[in-house]
């Protein structure tokens, strides 16, 4: 077996559909890297993938947003094909094994990070207390971490 990790952002709302009486979500993912070629020149570099998750448990679906950030492992599939021009392309595809969510865009998690209050101490938070010793007074000042 092949094995496709894919680590980025998902480029529209992943929808449900039912294949033969079985379901399964599909989404865009696409994974960016920015560079500098041996010219010096900075390189935008693009990978789209289309995933395919055939699962039962589809609630998942109404977390995977445009967006959102995400870790996927699963079997690739290189399709070729000929576009309008003539010319020969490819399309790479998953087929999802697994998929861990890891965040939402930028913009989300700042919405959500000024929805929530600080936690302080005139919010009601009380610090655990902070006793450190090791036991019966050994010195452990030479230990390296």
């Amino acid at each position: 077996m092949i094995k496709l990790l894919l680590l980025g952002h998902l480029g529209n709302d992943a929808i449900v559909n039912n294949v033969n009486g079985r379901n399964v979500i599909n989404f865009q993912c696409c994974h960016s890297e920015k560079y500098k070629d041996a010219q010096g020149t900075e390189v935008n570099k693009s990978v789209w993938v289309s995933c395919a998750y055939w699962t039962d448990k589809t609630n998942i679906a109404q977390y995977l947003k445009k967006g959102t950030r995400v870790y996927v492992e699963g079997q690739p599939d290189v399709k070729l094909y000929r576009n309008s021009n003539g010319e020969n392309k490819c399309n790479i595809t998953c087929r999802v094994i697994s998929i861990q969510l890891l965040g939402s865009s930028q913009k989300e998690t700042t919405v959500n990070t000024n929805a929530n209050p600080p936690i302080t101490e005139e919010s009601g938070y009380k610090p655990a207390p902070t006793d450190y010793s090791l036991t019966g007074g050994e010195d452990y000042s030479d230990l390296p971490f």
